[in-house]
């Protein structure tokens, strides 16, 4: 009796320990570039950790909306209810959060999606969303903003950051820190700048905690340490969740890691019923069969096919594609419209340019700067003639990589490119077909 009485003391004692040291930290889970993806899975991990730990925290670094046919078609409706749902504490802007149009952002503000962003300015010169928010935790005050790579309007439409100034991202966070000293005890900052940018941040504004980030869909199996600042990065598309630990005593000292959300994860059934809802919606138009590969193909290989489709679509003597604009492969056999939204979520439009010699030698001299984009056509260039390029309307804005686009003549094929796509898979089949009769 008295050895069952006093294991059951230790045992005690053991767990008032073990809640009293997770009582003393503060655990910031951390995503970014989810990209539309179900966060059934993730959902599951969040709830164990929320269950395992007192305070807690969870922030994404930007890139919630575009990506999936469904965060097209249904215009961010079904992200946008996963993450409030889930219960997001704060969420900056990524570039890709344009692409479904201002409209589609003021919705999601509206809703209650918690973005804060200290660099994107209306108009009339107000934030486009709060610029900060400051949450006190364990007796923590922390300071939350976020921060937009001013190259948003270069990847995006005109028409969906229109009236928006996307300033210095450094300048902004000096300004607000300045503003805001005395005010909190550590500053996280959401950033939508790409790692390399996030390194340089971290040396130009003194006293970031925490720097959460994305754009570069890097993953950083532990966190990188800049002087007194932890620079965090858990890929794209939910593959992983990060997981800093801080300290509430007064070093606040830090620690990360990444917990990857593997297929054996069980996806979390509340998540579940929302992703079925929303699938509903759209399964009768997303497995309709447009046309057979042949062949499976990888990215890269998805990115040559797409440019030789564009120009024999077209009969241009040229066909380019940014490397951003072909976010996957194709399977072998049937191809769904579920398949080609998975290659080119974007819904770009195929045009044709006509450049002259002179602006053509300029288009390759750009393509050689940029190894990630696809092109096939001419490599040496006659300034004397004009030349014609395939390729969508979202590098025929002035802001794009290809400046030289803009200057020419556009014509609009009155196609979408994954229209395009679907007719050159289709007429692979045909003539498979036509050659196997002979």
């Amino acid at each position: 009796m008295r050895r069952t009485l006093a294991a059951s003391l230790v045992l005690l004692v053991l767990l008032v320990l073990v809640s009293a040291a997770y009582g003393s930290e503060l655990v910031i889970l951390h995503t970014n570039d989810l990209h539309g993806q179900s966060l059934a899975r993730l959902a599951t991990l969040l709830e164990e950790q929320r269950e395992r730990h007192t305070h807690v925290l969870w922030l994404d670094a930007g890139d919630l909306f575009s990506g999936t046919a469904t965060s097209t078609l249904l215009q961010g409706q079904a992200e946008q209810a996963a993450v409030l749902e889930l219960g997001l504490d704060a969420i900056t802007f990524g570039n890709h959060d344009f692409d479904l149009g201002l409209e589609v952002v003021h919705r999601s503000l509206a809703a209650g999606v918690p973005w804060v962003c200290a660099n994107v300015h209306q108009a009339d010169g107000t934030p486009l969303a709060q610029p900060f928010v400051l949450k006190e935790m364990g007796g923590l005050k922390v300071l939350i903003t976020g921060v937009t790579t001013p190259e948003t309007p270069r990847m995006s439409f005109p028409e969906n950051v229109a009236g928006l100034t996307f300033s210095d991202p450094v300048a902004a966070l000096q300004q607000l820190l300045a503003e805001q000293a005395g005010n909190y005890d550590i500053c996280i900052v959401l950033s939508h700048l790409g790692y390399g940018e996030d390194l340089l941040l971290a040396q130009q504004v003194p006293g970031i905690k925490v720097i959460i980030g994305g754009h570069s869909h890097t993953v950083l199996n532990r966190p990188v340490r800049s002087g007194e600042t932890l620079i965090c990065q858990a890929g794209a598309n939910a593959e992983y969740l990060g997981r800093v630990v801080i300290s509430l005593e007064q070093d606040y000292a830090a620690w990360g890691e990444l917990l990857r959300i593997h297929d054996q994860l069980p996806p979390h059934p509340r998540l579940v019923e929302l992703d079925q809802r929303y699938a509903a919606m759209l399964s009768a138009e997303l497995d309709q069969v447009l046309g057979y590969s042949p062949f499976g193909y990888v990215k890269s290989g998805m990115g040559l096919l797409l440019v030789k489709a564009l120009q024999e679509f077209s009969g241009a003597d040229a066909a380019l594609y940014n490397g951003g604009g072909v976010r996957a492969g194709l399977p072998r056999g049937e191809v769904t419209r579920r398949d080609l939204f998975a290659v080119e979520p974007f819904g770009n439009q195929a045009v044709v340019v006509t450049l002259t010699g002179a602006q053509f030698a300029e288009l390759l001299a750009a393509k050689a700067l940029r190894s990630g984009d696809f092109y096939t056509g001419p490599r040496l260039v006659d300034t004397a003639r004009t030349y014609t390029v395939a390729t969508s309307d979202f590098l025929v804005t002035p802001d794009s990589s290809y400046p030289m686009l803009a200057q020419g003549r556009v014509e609009y094929l009155g196609r979408s490119v994954r229209e395009v796509l679907a007719s050159y898979l289709t007429q692979q089949v045909l003539e498979s077909a036509q050659q196997g009769a002979r």
